[in-house]
């Protein structure tokens, strides 16, 4: 059996040599009848990598090298999540830079939020870390193509030829790059770099577009997993959301990985009443604490991780305590958000150690 991208001989034995393909990825391709793809193949499509066999690579350390030719900054986030794409270490790096803020994946959200309302929530998230004006940050859907001849509009009339594009892994950058490629555009190899960047020529405009590859952070609940994972739990529809009204004690999963005990009542001695919010192929499920112990390797109802044979000692975990407001969120990095509507909302969160959980004002206010 050939990979369908390079023609290499698939195996699933060693993730380390050519033709790799996780056994599980190749069972399920072959149910489904998709094309299979060698890992290696995998990566160069949807992360713009082309790696000579391993892809333990990551063009970070190129960054501060490559972002000295260019002036003009397009950043792509990922609106279903902010913190695990809005970066401050990619910030700091841009502090003399144009910038303007690509927000993706909007369609995604809950129709009843206006965009308008998500631009100012945006806009006080990032003023005081990058140099930017609320009309630079462009709401946009890769998937929807919305937003994107506005975009080039912008850097005409702004009378910029040359821009570099940049993000982190997963947040739609490649499919904004080919929203607009099937037009009237030339790409070639722009020389340089160990991974190199490909830059794409919007005739209509004279404008050149320098596409990095992705930008691999280790600090989202997603890059826990292997990279098939990855492209698989990004959200496909509008975002899952499972509104809950607990009793202190009850246990609430967000995939295989994060878990939270509900310990408190809210004011009033009421129950709290949240929200959990998360991409469709990531399980949301409420049990009891005597069933949580069983369901821990329930790939069925916990997941992902989607294969059997994850193994859960190599992530270090780690529980803390925190007591979310009513109108604010906890946002889970790579995974997803908890908004509270009645609260105080007090739980006891088990997460990995290396994902840093953040409070803050909610995206989706209640209507």
């Amino acid at each position: 059996m050939k990979c369908s991208g390079c023609g290499i001989e698939i195996q699933t034995k060693d993730k380390n040599k050519p033709g790799y393909l996780p056994e599980n990825i190749l069972q399920e391709k072959q149910i489904t009848g998709e094309k299979i793809t060698c890992q290696r193949c995998f990566k160069l499509k949807h992360y713009n990598q082309l790696l000579p066999i391993t892809v333990k690579s990551d063009f970070y350390p190129q960054l501060d090298k490559v972002l000295k030719d260019f002036k003009n900054i397009i950043w792509v986030i990922d609106v279903m999540d902010f913190e695990g794409t809005f970066r401050e270490d990619i910030s700091k790096k841009l502090k003399e830079k144009n910038i303007m803020l690509l927000v993706n994946k909007i369609d995604l959200l809950p129709k009843t939020l206006p965009l308008a309302e998500l631009k100012k929530w945006i806009f006080d998230r990032v003023k005081d870390k990058i140099n930017i004006k609320i009309e630079n940050i462009r709401m946009v859907s890769a998937k929807k193509k919305f937003g994107m001849n506005r975009i080039f509009r912008i850097l005409n009339e702004k009378n910029i030829k040359k821009a570099l594009i940049m993000g982190v892994t997963n947040v739609g950058k490649s499919s904004l790059i080919n929203s607009f490629s099937h037009n009237d555009v030339t790409i070639s190899s722009y020389p340089g770099t160990t991974l190199k960047m490909i830059k794409t020529k919007i005739k209509k405009y004279d404008i050149e577009i320098y596409d990095t590859p992705g930008i691999e952070p280790k600090d989202r609940v997603c890059d826990m997993f292997d990279i098939f994972t990855q492209v698989k739990i990004i959200p496909k529809k509008e975002i899952s959301r499972k509104t809950f009204k607990v009793e202190p004690g009850r246990i609430i999963f967000i995939s295989g990985l994060v878990k939270f005990k509900v310990l408190e009542l809210a004011k009033e001695e009421l129950r709290p009443v949240f929200l959990v919010f998360a991409p469709e192929n990531i399980s949301i499920h409420d049990t009891n604490k005597e069933k949580a112990k069983e369901l821990i390797n329930n790939r069925k109802v916990l997941y992902p991780p989607f294969e059997n044979n994850f193994n859960f000692d190599e992530i270090e975990f780690e529980t803390k305590k925190y007591t979310i407001n009513e109108g604010y969120d906890l946002s889970i990095p790579g995974l997803g958000w908890i908004s509270v509507r009645r609260g105080p909302l007090v739980i006891e969160i088990t997460s990995p150690k290396n994902v840093k959980l953040y409070i803050r004002k909610s995206m989706v206010s209640p209507k």
